[in-house]
């Protein structure tokens, strides 16, 4: 049968074991597999492809990529974490199952009884380190998470500035405008600009998630967003074809009229009237400065009300010409003219052509008075009316002369002159296609160093809060608050022995009778020596010391020398004095030596002093010495006057009766100072008031306007006090000084 002892003392150990495993192997292990997912996303700055679904370009790093780093290494981390916990319940079971499983044997009861106890250790272990882990890591990663998002709202103020000047600057180049080719005549919302290196194609050139005024195309170029955008090549989004330069600024003028051939030879006759050659694509031309649009629409348009309505570019036409070979209600061009006036009739009126031409075939030549009454003549004049009831200007002009008309419709000068071609730009061959990936190492590194910050943040911190090295105001009051738990004002409050600081002058000490080369200053501390009576003719013997003013000690203590001290009984007795009134302090603490099983010998006393006295005065007398003998024999080793006091606050007394008043905390204190305490005959007038809130580490100077008593000639006690509250608890700092007539004083605090 197994020694229970011995397997007591084996589950102990595998405990210790579990935990030892946990606390100095998984923990840092898992410290360590935080901090190098960190790295190796954050530090070694791997290259960030463009998203296939969208532009050729990159993501800027602060609106994209970094949560994506940020969540990568946040999940990475957490799947370190599981391997981890696994390898260590790996340990456990193998240790285990290896220490007993005995050969030969396939069965499990050991282990299994073992797991019983050392299961619960595991368990707690793993939830321990697992915690303290993440208590670790969570800091870093807010301050990662904070950095960030600081960085993304300051991205969302630059967008929005990027934003307003692309807008600005698409409503001052009249951003809409129609595809001149004949083919397509749709309107183009934004263009499609092509990258100078690699002639990707960008359908978005706008302040968005890849940058607000440079964006960073697949290849490495960097393009302007707003401002020199327009500088660069441009395509239709819809047919895919060049784009002049300045098409957007083109004043359109529609071709309307019935079939594409009779269309056709009006178009290339008004072309060859504004200089262009005929069949010049797309049919741009710059008459007087201004670019027009000479625009005749592919196919049969104006076939029906449908196709007619489908023409987004006479919802842009500065203009519009109407061609008519037959006045009849029935024709082809009548119905096409009819079908264009209703579009037109639809379209708000900022939005409808500024001046209308009717083109009549057969009229070769004349004034507009004279194609009217030509085309009257003819039949027409329900055209006329029609076009007149539109409420914009016509002007009815015969067959030649195109050009004219095509400038008045345009609104340019009306002066024949000749005009140049817009023509695309030829298309350039790519000169680098080839992918080049930004790492971006400098907002990684930041993270990276923000991430590294946050193990070093708290360290850090500590060390300037517990230096008092940061502004007390600073960091939301956290100085103040930390000092406040660090050192509460109980803990300011200590004892001060005011023995330790006799003078000649105070306190004024008095023995019945003192045996030759032991003054009563011998028993002071800091003195060698002692008091004693021997040789005294008295059975007993005492020493005062006056104070020459109520003091508020808390205790008085007196040492005797062991040896000195021959009886069981009390050697010495301890009485006060208030005024007339004698205070016998029987609250006491005794120090003494066993001499025996029962009996103690006692040589000191701490004695409790329950009010304000003027003097203390220690006796030598026994209950059981009545000759004295006994008495004379005492030593008197040392007395101690001790008051407490807060170091909270640091007091000085100055000459001229002021008191300096310095904070010593890092925290704001509430203060109150009292009148100082003096001798009878002695006045102190406060002069000013002293403040009520002492400030961190401030400092200031509480005065009052003393009087000495007529013929003092020494130095008289004065005790100064200041009251320091906080949280409903009161405490006092404490400080004593010796004042001549004419005001200088000797501080012995």
């Amino acid at each position: 049968m197994t020694n229970p002892v011995l397997l007591l003392i084996v589950i102990v150990l595998l405990v210790l074991l579990v935990v030892g495993h946990g606390v100095c192997v998984t923990l840092p292990r898992l410290v360590w597999a935080q901090w190098r997912t960190v790295w190796r996303t954050f530090g070694r700055a791997a290259p960030v492809p463009p998203d296939p679904r969208g532009e050729p370009a990159v993501p800027a790093y602060p609106r994209v990529t970094a949560s994506r780093d940020l969540r990568a290494a946040w999940w990475d981390g957490l799947e370190q974490h599981e391997r981890l916990m696994d390898d260590a319940e790996r340990f456990l079971a193998d240790r285990v199952g290896d220490g007993f499983r005995r050969p030969g044997r396939s069965g499990t009861g050991g282990p299994g009884c073992l797991m019983v106890f050392l299961r619960p250790a595991f368990l707690l272990t793993a939830v321990a380190v697992v915690l303290t882990a993440t208590a670790l890591n969570v800091l870093p990663l807010l301050f990662t998470l904070t950095l960030w998002a600081l960085c993304r709202a300051l991205w969302g103020l630059w967008w929005a500035v990027g934003a307003g000047v692309a807008r600005v600057e698409r409503a001052l180049r009249r951003g809409r405008a129609p595809c001149p080719y004949a083919d397509c005549g749709r309107v183009i919302e934004r263009p499609v600009r092509l990258c100078p290196t690699c002639r990707a194609r960008h359908r978005r050139l706008v302040p968005d998630r890849y940058g607000v005024f440079r964006r960073r195309c697949r290849c490495g170029a960097r393009l302007p967003v707003v401002l020199r955008a327009h500088r660069l090549d441009a395509c239709c989004p819809h047919c895919g074809k060049g784009l002049p330069a300045g098409y957007e600024r083109a004043r359109v003028v529609v071709l309307v009229g019935g079939s594409a051939a009779q269309r056709a030879g009006s178009h290339r006759q008004g072309l060859a009237d504004l200089g262009v050659p005929p069949g010049t694509e797309p049919p741009l031309v710059r008459a007087a400065g201004t670019p027009v649009l000479w625009y005749d629409p592919a196919g049969d348009a104006y076939g029906s009300q449908e196709s007619a309505a489908a023409l987004d570019v006479l919802r842009r036409a500065h203009g519009v010409m109407l061609v008519v070979d037959d006045p009849a209600v029935h024709g082809d061009a009548v119905r096409a003219a009819t079908r264009v006036l209703h579009v037109l009739f639809a379209l708000p009126r900022r939005s409808r052509p500024r001046r209308l031409a009717l083109l009549y075939s057969r009229a070769v030549r004349g004034d507009d008075t004279a194609v009217r009454a030509r085309l009257r003549a003819a039949g027409g004049g329900h055209l006329l009316r029609a076009l007149d009831g539109t409420g914009i200007p016509v002007r009815c002009v015969p067959a030649a002369a195109l050009g004219g008309t095509v400038r008045w419709l345009a609104g340019t000068a009306d002066a024949a002159g000749t005009g140049a071609s817009m023509a695309p730009p030829l298309a350039r061959p790519p000169v680098n296609d080839a992918f080049r990936f930004p790492r971006h190492r400098v907002p990684r590194h930041a993270l990276l160093l923000a991430h590294l910050a946050g193990y070093l943040v708290v360290p850090l911190v500590l060390t300037l809060l517990e230096t008092s090295a940061l502004p007390p105001g600073s960091l939301a009051g956290l100085p103040q608050r930390y000092d406040k738990w660090r050192h509460p004002l109980a803990d300011t409050v200590h004892q001060v022995d005011l023995a330790a600081a006799a003078t000649p002058d105070w306190p004024k000490l008095r023995a019945s009778y003192s045996a030759p080369g032991h003054p009563p200053s011998a028993a002071l501390p800091g003195h060698e020596g002692y008091w004693s009576v021997q040789g005294s003719p008295r059975q007993s013997g005492w020493l005062r010391a006056d104070f020459g003013m109520p003091l508020p000690l808390d205790e008085v203590s007196v040492d005797f020398d062991p040896d000195s001290v021959t009886s069981f009984a009390a050697p010495a007795d301890v009485e006060a004095q208030v005024g007339a009134r004698t205070i016998v302090l029987s609250e006491k603490r005794s120090r003494g030596e066993k001499s025996g099983p029962v009996l103690t010998k006692t040589y000191g006393y701490d004695v409790r002093v329950p009010e304000p006295v003027d003097s203390v005065r220690v006796g030598l007398s026994s209950l059981f010495d009545k000759s004295g003998r006994e008495a004379r024999k005492l030593r008197l080793r040392e007395v101690n006057l001790r008051w407490s006091s807060s170091d909270a606050l640091r007091l000085r007394p100055m000459d001229g009766g002021g008191l300096a008043v310095r904070n010593t905390t890092a925290r704001d204190l509430a203060v109150a100072v009292r009148p100082p305490l003096l001798p009878a005959g002695w006045r102190a007038t406060p002069v000013g008031r002293p403040p009520r809130i002492l400030r961190a580490h401030a400092a200031f100077e509480a005065r009052w306007r003393i009087t000495a008593p007529d013929g003092i000639t020494g130095r008289a006690p004065v005790a100064y006090a200041v009251d320091i509250t906080e949280d409903g608890r009161t405490v006092t700092a404490r400080c004593l000084a010796l004042l001549t007539a004419a005001l200088r004083a000797e501080p012995l605090c």
